[in-house]
């Protein structure tokens, strides 16, 4: 999952989110450190009480939420919308702090400062089999949905339905041919053999999955913490999942503490796209049975704000946070960390900023001319074009630091032997040296112009038109279009068929705290798909797709993070996306605000949220 975005530049999740802190030496780490003290120092701050920001007094340690009052309106300034309603289709980082955290539970969830997931619906982690195979999930008794089935408690047969309908067409889930596909019955499911997945089967309160192999995210319990086990109840939903597109999401029932008002038919009447989400309590829920506090009495998300007067209202306001975007407009940041430090929060977001090279689009599918265009860019104007260092430190490989398998891929060096990545504002030299080898005597692109497809909103229209200069000067002619965000995914981007050759405002985040999230949706052959395609450099190399099904079966950590950092190390020596910048999340907030930050997705978590 994802860290919350601009719309013109949001994330898919791998969200969120999503956080290993491995031990690194201070001599790796002293780079890194010297940047997070600097945001630490300029935004850590806070009264005495708390502060409006994530961080205590001096930077010492997040909130938690355990000084917080009960009651009161918290209004989330937000630039666009959630981008579905439906819990089986969400995956980005303001879905979750929207709806999923605060109104929806599932298998497993994220306390505000774990990097490992918590029993919600269930009693404890996976029971796993001897052979890796089976795993036994006991969920807790009592869980009422929200009305109008608030006479109805949750069973493992809701969450059984949960995970089949994710995998229909008309849901559209983006991860659980990634996580889930292992599943025994799957396939069968999918191809219309089956109306069931045979290998998920539900008897009362217990909940038994069997996978064809090991399965290491799942045996952890982590990838069960996505909201495909959101539970659903199928004699209710079954009627919306009917037709091209289901319309669940608009008639939903929440189990968390805060749910979206609804009319006597399950109807949502709290919700007015692009405008507005409004949160209010839900009667059903048993705080007894969950670990939120749901200190704040209502929750408004407000959509459609201009990013310039929505960050004003939430640091001079009352009672309001940021929403759907990472950062203010530079300079409020610039001045609001000078003025204002006490209400920010800078934390590092374990995501990714990078620019995918298509290898199935000439000149691209030649390794050399992608290092080339590797050698040129310069990432700190790239960064620049974001606020600077404290947006984050230049990214050098895939996996982003405190993720299991960065230090094995090099920290922040990155992996050796690759001269391509040596300097971080570009080297022109280098880059006409690789052009040569790829064919080019002059050591400059002559081809045809290449189509490039990028956001049409600044920031990220910034970084597009700076990496246009960029590539300029190897000679590239560019037919750059800009689009609404959504629009490039969509239409371009996520979509194989387009033949898009670069496009220079993806980012990714983790699913959870596990590097698989980082890069198997990204670069598994696997994974290409018609629509929703993740796999944006169109890589499809057998022998490392073969080493990444692999690394997905193993469960010992420390082999997880060795194997996926040498997968990470193969990525990276083949130029197919080019990583500048691991990104820092600032989040802001209203003095009387005490806002809690959840690092699963670098977001304001509501629930743990209160006013002072």
């Amino acid at each position: 999952m994802r860290p919350s975005t601009h719309p013109s530049e949001r994330e898919t999740r791998s969200r969120p989110d999503e956080r290993i802190w491995m031990r690194k030496s201070l001599a790796t780490l002293a780079p890194l450190l010297a940047v997070l003290a600097l945001s630490v120092a300029a935004c850590g701050g806070g009264d005495d009480n708390g502060g409006g920001g994530g961080q205590q007094k001096g930077g010492a340690a997040p909130n938690t939420g355990a000084q917080g009052k009960k009651g009161g309106t918290l209004t989330v300034m937000s630039l666009a919308d959630v981008d579905s309603l439906d819990p089986g289709y969400h995956y980005y980082q303001y879905d979750y702090m929207s709806i999923d955290l605060p109104a929806q539970r599932t298998l497993y969830s994220w306390k505000p400062q774990d990097n490992v997931p918590s029993p919600d619906l269930a009693t404890a982690l996976p029971q796993v089999s001897d052979d890796g195979k089976t795993l036994t999930i006991t969920l807790k008794d009592g869980i009422k949905y929200s009305p109008p089935l608030q006479d109805r408690t949750v069973t493992a047969d809701d969450i059984k339905y949960a995970i089949e309908r994710s995998f229909l067409p008309q849901v559209g889930n983006a991860y659980v041919g990634v996580y889930y596909s292992d599943i025994v019955g799957v396939k069968d499911f999918q191809d219309g053999k089956s109306d069931e997945i045979s290998g998920i089967t539900a008897s009362g309160q217990t909940l038994t999955i069997k996978t064809q192999n090991p399965n290491g995210v799942l045996a952890t319990g982590a990838a069960l913490a996505l909201p495909a086990t959101i539970p659903v109840p199928k004699d209710y939903a079954q009627k919306f999942d009917k037709g091209k597109q289901s319309t669940y999401g608009e008639h939903q029932v929440f189990t968390g503490p805060y749910m979206i008002p609804n009319d006597s038919s399950g109807k949502l009447t709290g919700y007015t796209a692009g405008k507005q989400l409004i949160l209010q309590r839900n009667p059903s829920w048993d705080a007894k049975t969950d670990f939120r506090p749901a200190y704040l009495d209502k929750i408004i998300f407000s959509g459609g704000n201009d990013i310039t007067v929505a960050s004003r209202k939430i640091l001079t306001g009352q009672s309001m946070v940021s929403g759907d975007f990472a950062a203010p407009p530079t300079a409020i940041l610039k001045t609001g960390l000078q003025s204002r430090k006490s209400q920010f929060s800078v934390l590092p977001s374990q995501s990714i900023r990078f620019v995918a090279l298509n290898s199935t689009v000439k000149p691209f599918d030649n390794a050399n001319v992608r290092k080339a265009v590797a050698s040129v860019i310069n990432k700190i104007d790239l960064r620049t074009t974001r606020g600077g260092e404290t947006i984050g430190p230049i990214a050098t490989h895939f996996i982003p630091p405190g993720m299991p398998g960065f230090e094995e891929s090099g920290g922040l060096k990155g992996p050796e032997g690759l001269d391509f990545q040596a300097k971080p504002e570009g080297d022109i030299a280098l880059a006409m040296s690789y052009m040569k080898k790829a064919g080019y005597p002059s050591g400059k692109y002559t081809g045809p112009a290449v189509l490039m497809v990028g956001d049409n909103l600044p920031p990220a229209s910034k970084t597009g038109e700076a990496l246009q200069a960029q590539l300029e000067k190897l000679g590239f002619k560019l037919t750059y279009r800009q689009v609404q965000h959504p629009t490039m995914l969509s239409k371009f981007c996520g979509v194989p068929k387009a033949k898009v050759a670069i496009c220079p405002n993806l980012g990714w985040g983790k699913d959870f705290f596990d590097s698989q999230s980082m890069i198997d949706p990204i670069f598994n052959g696997k994974n290409i798909v018609p629509v929703n395609n993740s796999n944006y450099a169109q890589l499809d190399d057998p022998e490392l797709n073969a080493k990444m099904d692999k690394a997905e079966q193993l469960t010992d950590p420390k082999e997880r993070a060795t194997a996926w950092a040498d997968i990470n190390k193969e990525i990276s020596a083949g130029a197919y996306v080019i990583p500048w910048l691991w990104d820092n999340q600032v989040n802001f907030a209203s003095q009387n605000v005490v806002g809690v930050v959840n690092k699963f997705n670098s977001s304001w978590d509501v629930s743990f949220t209160s006013l002072k």
